[in-house]
């Protein structure tokens, strides 16, 4: 052969080599990228970028569960609101005059046609001074005593006190309405519910403490009456007794 055509053979074979080699490099490397895997977060890092929420992200929490019926766990149920009749004392809890003990007579709503006013110088029944509910208890002791409760709701509180405001002033002017009546001094009570006041009338040779109390729209009396010579004069039974009427509300 000629040794132009073999120095041409050469230089061809030459330029061959040289492209498949070019070749074979680029293919190597697609497989190895292809082959080598992409940078990915964790398991426990992706959790973690999903818990956690972004700045700008207001979060939230779940609240408590809510009980289908009756009431919500941790609140107390609403009080009951005590009927009139609730705010009666008892025979035991009347304080007891001389040896004897106090017993209920009647215990009943006041009956305009039946019972009378409670004490001295009340002038009517509750019910025409504005009362809508009256319960009224009698009680008996040896000894001719007697003592009388009536417990009055009335509308409103306002209601209860314009009531009141009518009763201390039944007792302002008693001396002159009733004759033969000495008519003591207006006292306070101190009670740890409501206000009160409370005195003492000698009529007819009876003695009598009477109590007014005041809780809300409630209105209570209390009168406690014996002879002149056995009613106490160092304490006065009726103070007592609406003090722990007091308690009742």
């Amino acid at each position: 052969m000629p040794r132009v055509q073999t120095s041409a053979l050469a230089a061809l074979c030459l330029a061959t080599s040289v492209v498949l080699a070019g070749c074979g490099a680029d293919g190597d490397g697609r497989d190895a990228a292809s082959r080598t895997p992409s940078p990915t977060a964790s398991p426990s890092a992706s959790r973690t970028a999903t818990a956690a929420p972004s700045a700008s992200e207001p979060t939230t929490s779940a609240g408590p569960t809510r009980e289908p019926r009756g009431h919500k766990v941790g609140r107390l149920a609403p009080r009951m609101r005590l009927t009139t009749a609730a705010h009666l004392l008892d025979a035991e809890s009347l304080p007891p005059l001389g040896d004897g003990s106090w017993e209920v007579a009647a215990t009943g709503p006041e009956d305009p046609e039946r019972d009378g006013t409670v004490g001295t110088c009340q002038k009517t029944l509750l019910g025409p001074i504005g009362a809508v509910e009256t319960v009224r208890r009698t009680f008996t002791a040896p000894g001719r005593l007697a003592a009388t409760q009536v417990v009055a709701r009335f509308a409103d509180s306002r209601s209860a006190w314009r009531a009141h405001q009518v009763l201390v002033a039944w007792r302002d002017d008693c001396a002159d309405r009733v004759d033969g009546s000495d008519v003591g001094p207006l006292r306070p009570l101190d009670v740890r519910s409501g206000t009160g006041e409370s005195y003492r009338t000698d009529a007819r040779k009876r003695a009598a403490g009477l109590a007014i109390l005041r809780t809300g729209s409630f209105l209570t009396l209390v009168e406690v009456a014996a002879g002149a010579e056995h009613y106490p004069t160092g304490w006065d039974p009726a103070r007592v007794a609406a003090r722990r009427v007091a308690r009742t509300f």
